[in-house]
């Protein structure tokens, strides 16, 4: 069985500040480029309308832009910027807990000395995996302990289902946002979406680069343990060897 994670992300808002100005992605390129060389940029679309006496309103739709984006060559990992937001994402192959961490940390150092300290407003870690599923009508009590209690005229074979669960932590004080869903996958069969998103505003104590590390550990321990509590042990077993 193939490691299920096809994403990872540390997303950091920002308290809004004068600080700010689209300067400040070009300053961020010129440190990470022999990283992430590959510039692309994100926009948003908005509506303008034009109203004018005795004429007619009339209406065009603009985009302006809502973040950038730095990517490696072989599009492993990026880092997205925009106002009062960093995003760092890791696709496939995954590496180490550690190594991701390091690309994380080295990021927002290099953006903070950009923007002068400026305070967080909120953090989080996610992780999103997609895990293949033998049938249409495979018993999920066999792949995840979440599946879903479905008793009397209720008890259905499950041509799809999404549950959604918010849980509150207190080490470190955050949330985690615990998503599962069935998805139709591009081969015809179904795969199992496993999204793991622990995310905290309680942030006026992580100032500084070593203080968001200890935030992250934690935070990817509880991420980590949700992770395998929410598999039947033999699934979790096969994940970890590997095994086909």
């Amino acid at each position: 069985m193939s490691p299920p994670l096809i994403e990872a992300l540390c997303d950091f808002r920002f308290k809004e500040s004068d600080k700010w100005d689209w300067t400040i992605p070009g300053r961020l390129f010129d440190q990470i480029k022999s990283e992430f060389n590959l510039r692309t940029q994100v926009n948003a679309l908005g509506v303008q309308v034009s109203l004018g006496s005795g004429r007619p309103i009339t209406s065009h739709i603009e985009t302006s832009p809502e973040r950038l984006q730095f990517k490696r060559s072989d599009g492993s990992a990026m880092v997205q910027i925009g106002p009062h937001l960093l995003t760092v994402n890791h696709l496939r192959p995954y590496p180490q807990w550690e190594n991701f961490l390091k690309v994380i940390l080295r990021t927002l150092t290099i953006y903070w000395q950009i923007m002068e300290q400026v305070p967080l407003e909120r953090i989080g870690l996610r992780y999103i995996n997609q895990i293949s599923l033998p049938s249409d009508h495979v018993d999920l009590r066999t792949v995840i302990t979440t599946d879903p209690q479905l008793k009397g005229p209720l008890n259905k074979p499950l041509e799809g289902f999404y549950q959604r669960y918010e849980l509150r932590y207190e080490e470190p004080r955050g949330v985690l946002i615990h998503q599962t869903g069935i998805q139709p996958a591009s081969d015809g069969k179904p795969s199992l979406m496993l999204d793991l998103d622990f995310g905290s505003q309680v942030v006026s104590d992580l100032a500084t680069p070593d203080e968001i590390q200890g935030w992250l550990e934690k935070a990817h321990d509880q991420v980590f343990d949700a992770f395998r509590a929410s598999l039947v042990p033999v699934v979790y077993s096969k994940m970890k060897k590997g095994a086909k």
